[in-house]
């Protein structure tokens, strides 16, 4: 999972910068938006996150996950029939593929506020799938 969302996060990170070049009075919003999901993303990789800074950091990034879905429904009503051969495609696929990329990040957040996900990562710091089959489940087959 930490692979997942360094991806998730690199991606995010390179949108923010593509967006820098690009002069257009919502691409500093798109970049600063960019740019917060790439922290989120990244800030998975952190050993010691608090459970209240768990709860803050997975509704920072459902606002976030919001702010692209919005972004993107906002653009919508506007295509055209060949939208996807336009330069706003770009935006607009970015902005959808992000929202569903947040996903995954937001899993790890809420993974951080169940007991169970805590335990497991304190006995095992090595061990931080989420989706994985425990340990004495594997030993009986």
């Amino acid at each position: 999972m930490r692979v997942i969302n360094g991806v998730i996060g690199g991606v995010l990170l390179a949108l923010a910068v593509l967006h820098a070049f690009i002069p257009h009075a919502a691409s500093l919003t798109l970049m600063s938006l960019y740019g917060v999901g790439a922290m989120l993303a990244l800030l998975t990789w952190s050993n010691n996150i608090s459970l209240g800074l768990a709860r803050v950091l997975a509704i920072g990034t459902t606002a976030v996950m919001f702010f692209y879905f919005a972004g993107f429904f906002k653009m919508a009503p506007h295509f055209s029939e060949t939208w996807y051969m336009s330069g706003d495609a770009l935006e607009a696929v970015g902005l959808l593929l992000s929202a569903f990329a947040m996903i995954p990040v937001l899993s790890s957040y809420s993974c951080l506020l169940k007991a169970e996900c805590r335990e497991a990562m304190e006995k095992d710091t090595s061990r931080r799938a989420f989706f994985s089959v425990p340990e004495q489940v594997q030993k009986k087959a």
